[in-house]
């Protein structure tokens, strides 16, 4: 218990200073493009820091394995990290397919939308539209998911998934997932109530966010039980990079229709969760 409570101390407390530095200083984006990516990079970074010092004092003798860097074959890494890259790209999906059903919004044009993007941002549009969507989705999307799930390994992940899901492991499986979910989205409350993801929804959209996060963790620790925390990351850094991308191919991206941040996202996750179940029971089999 006295190395949980120092890491969520310093998880919280470390992101949380962050993001009161974000409030102080006028809120989101008011630091410009490159401070607000700064500072919600930093913040990012508090459960590292909480993993790296309870490593340090609290696992002596097997530190890189407390924070699932070690004990892990590189062909199940490559084979689950892959996994990890190309799940979120199917759940985003069917989450769209899921909004329009829902919603009855017609699709949105995705290069209209990088159109007038660029234009409210004051850009001029380097080439066709079309081409720009193209070249976003054939690199952009790739190099984001690299770069994503790069900087989640040495942030995020390296707590949530790396030193705290193995400490809380004796819960259960789903008990662990759901509270890791749990804290994992309390996490996000500063950035959420300055109108990160949710706009002016407050307090509800802190609640939506850990709800979202929730269904996400079970995803996440399988994928942290088989590849260790650099699989848990690839699906961290691609659901980051696709969830944006996604969002373009809806005419209306607000809650509750926002895609996979929305009720469509919601419910695919949930509907997806009695086949992961169905997945490991069959692995225990296996394995017995």
């Amino acid at each position: 218990m006295r190395a949980l409570s120092v890491f969520l101390v310093i998880a919280f407390g470390f992101s949380w200073a962050v993001a009161y530095s974000i409030h102080a200083t006028g809120g989101m984006g008011a630091q410009g493009p490159l401070g607000s990516l700064g500072l919600l990079s930093l913040m990012m970074m508090g459960p590292a820091v909480g993993a790296l010092v309870c490593m340090v004092f609290f696992d002596k003798g097997r530190r890189l394995a407390a924070i699932g860097l070690a004990g892990f074959r590189f062909g199940l890494i490559v084979r689950w990290t892959v996994i990890g890259w190309l799940l979120p790209i199917l759940i985003c999906a069917l989450a769209i397919g899921a909004t329009l059903a829902l919603s009855g919004q017609a699709p949105g044009d995705p290069a209209a939308v990088i159109a007038a993007q660029l234009a409210a941002s004051g850009e001029d549009l380097p080439m066709d539209p079309s081409l720009l969507l193209v070249i976003q989705l054939a690199i952009g999307l790739p190099v984001g998911i690299l770069f994503n799930t790069a900087f989640l390994l040495i942030s995020e992940e390296l707590g949530w998934r790396g030193w705290l899901q193995p400490r809380l492991a004796g819960l259960g499986f789903w008990p662990m997932c759901l509270v890791v979910g749990v804290l994992w989205g309390i996490w996000h409350a500063p950035i959420i109530l300055m109108g990160y993801n949710y706009p002016e929804l407050g307090w509800t959209g802190v609640a939506i966010m850990a709800a979202f996060t929730t269904l996400w963790t079970p995803y996440h620790a399988h994928l942290r039980e088989r590849g260790g925390v650099i699989a848990a990351a690839g699906l961290h850094g691609s659901l980051n990079a696709v969830a944006g991308v996604s969002l373009l191919f809806l005419s209306v991206p607000q809650w509750p229709w926002n895609g996979p941040l929305g009720v469509g996202g919601l419910l695919i996750l949930a509907a997806g969760l009695p086949v992961l179940a169905w997945l490991r029971r069959g692995q225990k089999k296996r394995a017995a």
